[in-house]
């Protein structure tokens, strides 16, 4: 299980740090309440399902569309219940979208 703090500091890299920061104060101590959180995840998701996709054609394990789809799921269990379950899929369906040509 990954720690609460590494995933908010992975999700506040997604979501854009600046943004992030202003407001909730910096990933390293912010408390967020989750609703506001996930307010912003909703607003931003597109751009992380984008980072998401980027993520994944620059990491070294992943050399097609099966180990692409693995590597999200594998982000997606880091995150944790940070992003609601109809965030999730929102997010699979645009990476799906996104690494179709793979």
């Amino acid at each position: 299980m990954i720690p609460p703090r590494e995933r908010l500091l992975q999700i506040a890299r997604l979501i854009g740090a600046d943004l992030f920061a202003q407001r909730f104060g910096p990933p390293q101590t912010a408390e967020p309440d989750a609703g506001v959180l996930r307010a912003l995840i909703e607003e931003r998701l597109d751009e992380i399902a984008r980072g998401l996709v980027e993520e994944a054609a620059a990491s070294d394990d992943v050399v097609d569309r099966a180990s692409a789809v693995s590597y999200l799921e594998d982000r997606l269990r880091t995150l944790g219940d940070l992003l609601a379950p109809e965030q999730v899929e929102r997010v699979r369906e645009a990476f799906r979208e996104g690494t179709a040509g793979w």
